[in-house]
């Protein structure tokens, strides 16, 4: 199998940067009879996405297409947010390994490997996915798609930008919900998740919680545990004052945010730190000693207060780039394509310039076709994350090269 064509463009007018995509995808090698195309523009193009696919699909016609517009697009070393932009793929994979999907109705059943083979709808083994941030029961969504792959592992990210009910594309355009691919055993994956912040101090075990509020982390109260964990003076941490205790907040360590990481207890002790899902510290209640959060957590969850962190990002990063090219060589595997998911509060926002955070992929991971978006929230396996990059791999044997 050969890497997968790619390619990228800028320019305000859509069918221009489209042309500009096309040049760059046809380099002259056929296209099989049937391919799936990865298609990503920015919101300046959003309502133009029908458009761009329909011209894209007179060039190729053996291609689906699958896509969204997002916050942002990231190729192979570059970075659009603001700028009129897109960024294409055209997957070559074994033929019948893929099916488009439309909407949650068109996924295999909960329990694919018990629904026999007269069922209308084949077995997944993973899925990427594209999903609108309204869905109804996010959370519970994603799970529930999660158990309906063979392997449970799904990945993608929430799409759209500042609109709701965006287009997206699933060989045709569809709005709202959740579309995408599936893939069978066929195509192989490696994936990994960065996070974008670091821990301040230690985990805690959430004892008691309701609604989007800790009440206590291990048996106390949820506020003065916090308090602690920053490093606040003892006076300030007994006041109920509630502007005297944010005046005593370490404003250096917090200027880029207070967030806790939130993982299920039963979740593999020896993941640490980038097995956690990253959310906002809404709010404090200094008479009743608890936080307000941007989730709903459970009791028994571990938690850890963390913040924003430019070094911790950049070597997470490096970490995962390390961990999959030690994976590829020592399976004597190649890349195909890569597919990145990157938070909107990353790119540019976190690492400090254009372009920074796709540079460090090249660099440690080599030059491999990429395509991916800045999004709202990051889904890896069963979860939507915060803050993180879903970086995934599309790879083969060495020695699996067409001719």
């Amino acid at each position: 199998m050969r890497a997968f064509r790619h390619g990228r463009s800028a320019h305000p007018n859509w069918r221009t940067a489209t042309e500009l995509l096309i040049a760059q995808l046809d380099d002259g090698r056929a296209t099989p009879q049937a391919a799936l195309g990865l298609l990503y523009v920015t919101e300046r193009f959003a309502e133009r996405i029908a458009d761009v696919a329909t011209l894209l699909r007179e060039r190729f016609p053996a291609v689906q297409w699958i896509g969204a517009s997002a916050h942002g697009v990231c190729a192979s070393g570059a970075e659009f947010s603001d700028d009129a932009a897109m960024t294409a793929m055209i997957c070559d994979l074994p033929a019948g390994s893929w099916r488009v999907v439309r909407d949650q109705s068109g996924w295999p059943p909960a329990d694919p490997r018990g629904a026999g083979e007269g069922r209308a709808t084949p077995a997944a083994f993973t899925a990427l996915v594209h999903v609108e941030p309204a869905v109804s029961e996010l959370s519970e969504s994603i799970a529930d798609l999660a158990g309906r792959t063979d392997t449970g592992f799904l990945f993608g990210g929430l799409v759209g930008g500042s609109q709701p009910n965006s287009a997206q594309l699933a060989d045709g355009v569809v709005r709202g919900g959740i579309s995408g691919a599936t893939f069978d055993e066929r195509v192989r994956l490696l994936s990994r998740v960065t996070q974008g912040c670091a821990p301040l101090a230690r985990e805690h075990v959430i004892s008691e919680c309701s609604s989007h509020y800790i009440q206590r982390l291990d048996g106390h109260p949820a506020l003065d545990v916090l308090l602690e964990d920053l490093g606040v003076a003892a006076e300030a941490r007994a006041s109920r004052d509630g502007d005297e205790i944010l005046r005593a907040l370490p404003a250096e360590r917090l200027s880029n945010g207070l967030m806790v990481g939130l993982a299920p207890a039963a979740r593999d002790r020896g993941i640490g730190f980038g097995d956690y899902t990253v959310r906002n510290v809404l709010g404090i209640d200094p008479q009743n000693r608890l936080l307000a959060i941007a989730a709903t957590p459970q009791a028994g969850d571990r938690a850890v207060f963390c913040t924003r962190d430019q070094r911790a990002a950049r070597a997470d990063l490096v970490r995962i780039c390390t961990e999959l090219r030690e994976e590829l060589e020592s399976q004597t595997l190649r890349v195909l394509g890569a597919h990145y998911v990157s938070c909107v509060a990353r790119g540019e926002h976190l690492f400090g310039a254009p372009g920074a955070e796709m540079g460090l992929i090249a660099h440690n991971l080599g030059e491999v076709p990429l395509v991916g978006f800045f999004a709202n929230g990051e889904i890896a396996r069963d979860r939507v994350y915060g803050y993180t990059g879903v970086l995934t791999l599309f790879v083969s044997p060495r020695d699996d090269v067409a001719r």
